[in-house]
């Protein structure tokens, strides 16, 4: 019985497994006829009469009809084809093969992707055929109108284009026959063959209308204009060497005559109408001229800085000499009085020796500046190098004479430092001597003569001839940290005694009533009497935590507020 019931829930299964298998396959074998019945109503017939109203001969006629057998082939073979693979797949998926279903409908798919690429293809060859001729027609009379503008102003302006007015003559003439074959194509229905001519005709229009734009401007620039600044080149250059400019370093003659052979050619490339070769051309000889007139400009303005600079520059020389004697001077009189390292008191003597250098320097430029032998550019180049070398100098004494300054501001600070540490020092002893401690424990005596020691030594350091600031700095740093450190110790040490001869004091009162604190008092007394404040307050406070809490606190607040 058990496996009757298994059999038929297992059959059950399966039956529900089978329907839902169909159900899908339903729903393919639907989505392949939607895409078959989409494929038949593409506009492909009514594509095909528009070709009609075109001349119907040559290249049309042939693609028309490639066209429509295509797609007969389309509508009468593939989607026949593919209506009854549909049928043979439904009919398999009533039988529940559903694998061969599968396979049939696989197959149908890649015959739907063969039949749409075939109507794309034929849309697409439609249209690029109508466009053509549409584009064709228009673009075909706004070429003539541009040649029509384009005689119209070679015969109005024809003076500026000079002997290349009658090559653009020819090569406006010579479009016609490339209009002519156009329309030969056109009336044999080669709508595709006349689209390449309208392209050629495009681009042979754009140039000669480029050549006519700019044939008159090149012609101006290479007659008048750049053949205008070659001359005031030339003739700045001899007016400049006339009055005593070196310039045969720039070789200026030889290149203006080699720029005018350049022009010479590109009147001959204009004569041609080649203006692609004259354009590059024209702007390399710009950029020359540019050049040549930064060069001689650059002379120009090297003379003035040379006259302008040459006696500021002696005068600044004279100057750091007579400062760095005054340095130098300053220095050994600092010596007197401070130590100063051997690479801080030869500063001066580096400084003179550069002077003297650039002194050196100087003469051979000022005898160079007097031949007149030398272009004023490497001049100034020169002078303007000693300049700056002559700067960074003047800021190095300036400098070095500031530190000397520092060393007594320094000594100065130092010792109103050492008299505020002596300051608290005293007050330190005399907040000690006002306190009730019977006396001081061992290591506070100890800090107390290191402090004392620190001070000593920052005295002897201020004492010593030649000062040697470092030294004090140093000795000055340990001492404001050695009385720093008793003072801290001096607030706890008072703190501490004050605290645990109160806390006795206020213990004593419980001595009969609580025996058991007897013990830890009088060891609380025994280590006030030896300066041992910390102990004894520990002790004690240790003591009265057991009788009375609440007193202790009291005791602390007050001794807090105080």
């Amino acid at each position: 019985m058990k496996f009757i019931f298994a059999a038929i829930f297992i059959a059950a299964i399966l039956l529900v497994i089978a329907y839902f298998n169909r159900r899908k396959l339903y729903k393919d074998i639907d989505e392949l006829e939607k895409r078959k019945v989409e494929i038949m109503n593409r506009p492909v017939t009514d594509e095909l009469a528009k070709v009609k109203r075109l001349n119907m001969t040559g290249q049309t006629e042939e693609l028309f009809d490639r066209w429509r057998q295509t797609w007969d082939e389309v509508l009468a073979v593939d989607l026949a084809d593919i209506e009854e693979k549909l049928v043979e797949s439904e009919e398999r998926a009533d039988q529940f093969r559903f694998g061969k279903a599968k396979e049939i409908n696989g197959d149908v798919v890649d015959k739907l992707e063969e039949a749409e690429g075939k109507v794309e293809s034929i849309l697409r060859e439609l249209d690029e055929l109508i466009g053509s001729e549409e584009s064709n027609r228009q673009e075909s009379e706004e070429l003539k109108e541009k040649r029509r503008e384009a005689r119209k102003r070679l015969l109005a302006h024809r003076h500026t284009f000079g002997k290349a007015a009658s090559l653009l003559e020819i090569q406006l003439d010579a479009l016609s026959s490339e209009f002519d074959k156009f329309e030969e194509l056109t009336n044999e229905g080669n709508y595709l063959a006349a689209r390449e001519i309208i392209l050629k005709l495009t681009h042979d229009m754009d140039t000669i209308l480029h050549k006519m734009e700019v044939i008159p401007v090149l012609m101006a620039e290479t007659t008048n204009l750049l053949p205008a600044q070659l001359n005031e080149i030339e003739s700045g250059y001899k007016e400049m060497k006339q009055k005593g400019y070196l310039l045969d370093h720039l070789q200026i003659e030889k290149e203006v005559a080699s720029l005018r052979k350049q022009l010479d050619l590109y009147k001959d490339f204009i004569v041609k109408t080649e203006t692609h070769e004259v354009e590059v051309g024209i702007r390399d000889v710009k950029d020359n001229i540019e050049f040549f007139y930064e060069l001689l400009e650059k002379e120009v303005d090297a003379k003035h800085f040379i006259v302008k600079n040459e006696t500021v520059t002696k005068e600044q020389l004279e100057a750091a000499s007579t400062a760095n004697e005054e340095l130098q001077a300053e220095t050994e009189h600092v010596r007197q009085s401070y130590q100063l390292a051997k690479d801080e008191w030869i500063v001066p003597q580096k400084l003179e020796e550069d002077i003297s250098r650039l002194a050196k320097r100087y003469e051979l430029l000022e005898a160079r500046i007097t031949e007149q032998n030398t272009a004023y550019s490497f001049l100034h180049e020169e002078l303007e190098e000693l300049q700056t070398q002559l700067e960074d100098l003047q800021k190095e004494q300036t400098s070095f004479s500031r530190f000397l300054k520092t060393l007594r501001k320094e000594e100065m600070a130092a010792r109103e430092s050492l008299a505020e540490l002596r300051k608290k020092i005293n007050e330190i002893f005399r907040r000690v001597n006002k306190s009730n401690m019977p006396g001081v424990p061992d290591f506070y005596q100890s800090l107390t003569e290191e402090t004392t020691d620190r001070i000593s030594e920052v005295i002897q350091a201020l004492n010593e001839k030649p000062l040697n600031m470092k030294a004090v700095q140093e000795k000055l740093s340990e001492a404001v940290s050695s009385v720093g450190n008793l003072e801290r110790k001096t607030i706890e040490i008072i703190d501490q005694a004050e605290l645990a001869e109160r806390i006795i004091q206020y213990g004593n009162r419980y001595k009969r009533s609580h025996p058991g604190i007897s013990d830890q008092l009088y060891r609380a007394e025994l280590a006030f009497r030896n300066y041992d404040y910390r102990s004894a307050l520990e002790e004690a406070a240790t003591a009265i935590d057991k009788v009375d809490p609440k007193g202790l606190k009291q005791l602390e607040d007050m001794m807090n507020k105080n």
